[in-house]
């Protein structure tokens, strides 16, 4: 696997801060993470080594996006994409007293436009 370009680390952690929108995520990405993104299951696969140092997930970038939305400034699905991509991609990292508050936010925001899927007979 290779190892990311100094461009690509910073636009995972431009990503965090809702510094660049998902489209401009999965651009400069191209190649190094894959994104499958359905009404029932969110997918990342990533292409690439993950760095020595990841990147900080804070309690207050969670608040942040959440403000963000509360606003109008992003949609339902643009949050819980976020959230999934913070969830399922091991560069972000939240260690710490907050962690357990973080990563049940994060997953609850995730599955805010997961449809359950129905059984067929």
């Amino acid at each position: 696997m290779k190892q990311l370009t100094k461009k690509q680390q910073a636009a995972f952690e431009q990503f965090a801060k809702w510094k660049i929108s998902f489209p401009e995520l999965q651009a400069r990405l191209q190649g190094a993470v894959e994104f499958a993104f359905t009404n029932h299951e969110h997918k990342v696969t990533n292409n690439y080594q993950l760095p020595r140092r990841g990147i900080l997930v804070q309690l207050c970038d969670i608040r942040n996006a959440m403000d963000r939305h509360a606003n109008g400034d992003i949609s339902t699905e643009q949050l819980a994409n976020w959230a999934a991509i913070l969830l399922l991609n091991d560069i972000y990292q939240w260690e710490g007293p907050d962690e357990d508050e973080i990563a049940d936010l994060l997953n609850d925001i995730s599955c805010l436009t997961l449809k359950p899927r129905t059984e067929t007979g």
